[in-house]
C-alpha cells in the first residue's frame, strides 16, 4: 500500500531543527467509542493518549530498509535497485480515552533510521526523525498535520550505539496531559512521505523481557561498578529526587584485562547514557536504544533500581539438560546470546558494536533458532528484509538485511536467500512463503553463476568483500581458500532449489541446475581435491567436510576426516565449516566424535569460553572481539536433531511426521529435552542403567511419531517409555 493508503489524509511532519521531537494534539472524544490508531514515526516512537503510554511496545516501528538513499557512501559503493518497506503500527485505543478533551503525545528518535555517529559500515541516514498518524473513531477521525504541535524535545542526544543524553531541565512537563499551556511547542513542519510500500506490522516488537538486579563489585573514582552475572541487552533503571543532578552511566561486557584479549569495554561516550534530574519521581532509561552489556558503572551517589532486560518478544520453546557441564553450558549460552541479538525483529550478529542483520550469522543460526523459539513471524519479517535488499537486476543479496552496509561473502551471507526460506519451509510448512521465494533463489544463483569462472564463484562486487569462511582460531588467520568455500556453499544452494522445485511442481524452471551441480562439482574437484592424499585442501579448517556434505570426496576422505579430528580432539573450524563438520558427522554416524568435539574441553572448544567466564557465545573461539556473538551456536540443533534424537524424516515439513533416534554416546549418561512444533511438543528424556537406557518419549497426538533403535521402528502417540539394550 502507499502511504496515503494507509494515512488517507492525514500528513508526514517533523520537528526542524531535532532528532527527538515531542508531539502533542488535542482532541475530543466520547468514552468508550470505538478508536483505532494507524501511527508510524521514524526511526522509534512511543506514543501516548492522555498521559498512558499505549502498548508496551518498544523501539517500534520494526526497523527495514526504509526508503531510497545514496548507496555511494557505505562500507563499498552499490548500485543495487532494491525494494522497500515501511512498518506502520496499529493499536486500539478504545480504553485510553475519555469524555471531552483528550490529548495524544508522540517522542520520536533516531533508532536505526538517522544513525550518523558510527561510521565503520559508511553513512546510512535515511533522514531525520519524522512522523504520521490516523486515529479512527466514531466521533470523527484525528489526524497529523501542521496544526500537531511539535517541540524540540529534552534529548539532547541520541545514537543507536553511542547512546543518549536527556535534559529532564528542559522537560515540557505535563505536555502528555489534557490542559498543558502548551509553552516550548510550536506549528510541526508538513514534509513528503516518503516513498515505500507501507505496511501493518505483523511481527512482534521489543518489549522489556524481564528485569535483572545488579551487584555491586567496587567503589572507587567517584563510581559504582555493577556486575549482573550474565551478558545480555537493555539498560538500567536508575531514580533521583535531587534537581538539576548529572546521572552517567557506562556499558560494557567485559572489565577484566586477565581475561583472554578484550571484549567490549567500558569506553567514553560509547554505549554510555546521561541524564540531568529534573526532581521528579521518573525512572530515568534511554528511550531510543539499548546496550549490549554485562556490567555498568555509575556516580558513587546513584543507585540503579534494576536491570531492564529488553529484546524482541521471542519466547523460548525448548529445554535441554544432561549431566555434561560443556553442552549444557553451550544450550545456556546460545539461548542467552540469540535473545540478545534479535531487536527489531532483525537476527543480529552482535548487540553492540554492529547490531546489524548480517545474513551469514542469519542463516548459519536460522534453523536452530525456528527449532528453539517461538520466532516465526521473526524470521518470516527478516526474510523480506532479505528480499528487499536482493538487486532487482543482478541477483545479488546484501550482506546485512536491512541493508546498513557491512561486510560478508557472496554465499556464505548472500546465500540466506535460499537457506532461510527452506529452512522456514521445513519448520513451518508454510509453502506459500517457499513459493513466494523460489524465483528469487533462482535469481541468486544466477547472480553466483555470473561471479564464476571455469565453475569456480572467485568474485562479489566490485570493491567489496568476498568473504569464505570467518573467525577460524587461533587469530582469525583463514587459509581455507573464499573460492572453495563460496562454490561448496553455491552447491549446497542448488540442491536445496531443487528439492524447493520438486516440493511445488515448478521443476521445469530449475531443471538447468542439474546439469550446473555436476559441472560445478567437477571444478571443485579439478581445484581442490588431492588424488594423493584424498582430501580438500589437506582438509585446512574443516575443508573436507564442506565437500563431503555435497556428495564430493570418497571412503578416503570420509576416514581422513575422522581420524583428525580423533586426533586433534578439538575444532579449527570456522563459522561455516564448524556446523557443516558437526553436522556431517551425525549425518554419518560418527555420533561419538561429534558429541567428542562438542564437548571437548582443549583450547578450542566452548568449554575454554565456558571456564573463561562466558553467559554468552564468543565471536572466535579465544575471546578476541566481541562476547556475544550467535554463529557458532548454530551446532545447538544438533542437541536436539541427534543427541536427543527428534529428526522429521525426509520428505516431511513442519513436523507433521518426527522420528526420535537418540544417539546413547560414551560420556553422556543422562539428558532431557523438548522442542515445541506446529503440531506441538516433542520431548525425550533417557537415563543409562548398566547396560541399558530407559528412553521416555512425548509426542503430541497429532504429530505421526516413530521411535527408532537398534534397526527397529516403533510408532507411537503421546508418552511411551522403552527400554534398550546398550551396545559394546
Amino acid at each position: 500500500m502507499t502511504s496515503e493508503q494507509i494515512f488517507k489524509n492525514a500528513k508526514w511532519i517533523e520537528c526542524t531543527g531535532s532528532d527527538a521531537p515531542l508531539f502533542r494534539k488535542n482532541f475530543n472524544a466520547v468514552k468508550g467509542e470505538k478508536a483505532e490508531i494507524i501511527i508510524c514515526g521514524l526511526g522509534f516512537f512511543k506514543l501516548f493518549i492522555n498521559g498512558r503510554k499505549v502498548s508496551d511496545d518498544l523501539l517500534v516501528p520494526n526497523a527495514t530498509c526504509y526508503s531510497e538513499r545514496d548507496l555511494s557512501k557505505l562500507t563499498f559503493p552499490l548500485n543495487d535497485k532494491m525494494s522497500f518497506r515501511i512498518y506502520c503500527m496499529k493499536y486500539d485505543v478504545t480504553d485510553y480515552l475519555c469524555d471531552g478533551e483528550n490529548t495524544l503525545a508522540v517522542m520520536l528518535g533516531n533508532g536505526y533510521y538517522n544513525q550518523v555517529s558510527r561510521h565503520a559500515e559508511g553513512s546510512v541516514t535515511f533522514g531525520t526523525p519524522k512522523l504520521c498518524f490516523i486515529l479512527e473513531k466514531e466521533s470523527g477521525n484525528v489526524i497529523s498535520d501542521e496544526s500537531t504541535l511539535s517541540h524540540k524535545g529534552f534529548v539532547t542526544y541520541n545514537n543507536l550505539y553511542n547512546g543518549e543524553k536527556h535534559d529532564y531541565t528542559l522537560y515540557p512537563q505535563g505536555f502528555k496531559l489534557n490542559g498543558y499551556s502548551g509553552e516550548g511547542f510550536g506549528e510541526s513542519t508538513v514534509i513528503p512521505a516518503p516513498e515505500s510500500e507501507y505496511l501493518i506490522q505483523f511481527s512482534p516488537a521489543d518489549k522489556v523481557i524481564r528485569t535483572v538486579k545488579p551487584v555491586l563489585l567496587k567503589e572507587e573514582d567517584g563510581k559504582k561498578l555493577y556486575d549482573i552475572g550474565e551478558n545480555t541487552a537493555g539498560y538500567a533503571v536508575f531514580k533521583c529526587k535531587e534537581k538539576g543532578k548529572l546521572i552517567k552511566v557506562n556499558y560494557a561486557e567485559e572489565i577484566y584485562e586477565t581475561r583472554p584479549y578484550y571484549g567490549i569495554q567500558l569506553e567514553e561516550g560509547y554505549q554510555e547514557e546521561q541524564f540531568i534530574t529534573d526532581g521528579t519521581d521518573r525512572e530515568y532509561i534511554p528511550h531510543f536504544t539499548w546496550h549490549g552489556f554485562r556490567y555498568f558503572t555509575v556516580n558513587a551517589d546513584v543507585e540503579p533500581l534494576r536491570v531492564d532486560v529488553v529484546h524482541t518478544d521471542c519466547p523460548v520453546t525448548s529445554s535441554f539438560e544432561c549431566d555434561n557441564k560443556v553442552l549444557n553450558w553451550l544450550y545456556d549460552a546460545y539461548i542467552r546470546t540469540q535473545l540478545a541479538n534479535i531487536h527489531c525483529c532483525i537476527p543480529s550478529d552482535c548487540p553492540h558494536r554492529e547490531r546489524l542483520g548480517y545474513t551469514g550469522d542469519g542463516q548459519l543460526c536460522g534453523e536452530t533458532v525456528m527449532m528453539l523459539f517461538d520466532c516465526k513471524e521473526i524470521y518470516r519479517k527478516w526474510l523480506y528484509d532479505v528480499a528487499d535488499c536482493q538487486c532487482k537486476v543482478s541477483g545479488h543479496i546484501q550482506h546485512t538485511a536491512p541493508l546498513m552496509g557491512g561486510g560478508g561473502g557472496p554465499s556464505g551471507w548472500g546465500g540466506a536467500i535460499v537457506e532461510v526460506p527452506m529452512k522456514f519451509y521445513k519448520t513451518y510448512g508454510d509453502k506459500d512463503l517457499l513459493d513466494e521465494f523460489f524465483p528469487k533463489m533462482l535469481h541468486f544463483l544466477d547472480y553466483l553463476e555470473s561471479r564464476s569462472d571455469n565453475g569456480l564463484v572467485w568474485r562479489e562486487e566490485n570493491d567489496g568483500w568476498c568473504l569464505g569462511d570467518w573467525c577460524p582460531p587461533p587469530d582469525n588467520s583463514i587459509i581455507i581458500p573464499e573460492s572453495y568455500v563460496n562454490t561448496c556453499l553455491y552447491v549446497t544452494f542448488m540442491y536445496q532449489t531443487l528439492e524447493a522445485a520438486e516440493i511445488l511442481g515448478r521443476q521445469s524452471e530449475a531443471a538447468h541446475l542439474s546439469e550446473r551441480i555436476e559441472r560445478v562439482k567437477k571444478a571443485i574437484n579439478v581445484a581442490y581435491f588431492s588424488s594423493g592424499n584424498h582430501n580438500f585442501i589437506g582438509d585446512a579448517q574443516g575443508a573436507n567436510s564442506l565437500a563431503l556434505r555435497i556428495g564430493l570426496g570418497d571412503e578416503r576422505t570420509v576416514q581422513n576426516t575422522v581420524n583428525k579430528y580423533n586426533d586433534l580432539g578439538m575444532f579449527d573450524t570456522g563459522i561455516i565449516a564448524t556446523e557443516a563438520l558437526i553436522g556431517y558427522l551425525f549425518e554419518i554416524g560418527e555420533s561419538q566424535l561429534a558429541f567428542d568435539l562438542l564437548s571437548n574441553e582443549k583450547e578450542i572448544s566452548f568449554d575454554y569460553m565456558a571456564r573463561n567466564g562466558a553467559t554468552t557465545i564468543w565471536e572466535n573461539w579465544l575471546g578476541r572481539d566481541s562476547r556475544n556473538h550467535p554463529m557458532f551456536g548454530a551446532v545447538t540443533k544438533y542437541l536436539f536433531m541427534y543427541l536427543l534424537g527428534i529428526r522429521q524424516p525426509n520428505g516431511s515439513a513442519g513436523y507433521e511426521k518426527v522420528i526420535v533416534s537418540p544417539c546413547l554416546v560414551n560420556g553422556m549418561d543422562r539428558a532431557k529435552g523438548h522442542i515445541t512444533t506446529e503440531k506441538g511438543v516433542v520431548s525425550v528424556e533417557y537415563e543409562k542403567k548398566g547396560r541399558l537406557a530407559e528412553i521416555k518419549v512425548f509426542a503430541d497426538p497429532k504429530i505421526e511419531a516413530v521411535f527408532e533403535f537398534g534397526g527397529k521402528e516403533i510408532p507411537f502417540s503421546g508418552e511411551n517409555t522403552f527400554t534398550v539394550e546398550l551396545g559394546e
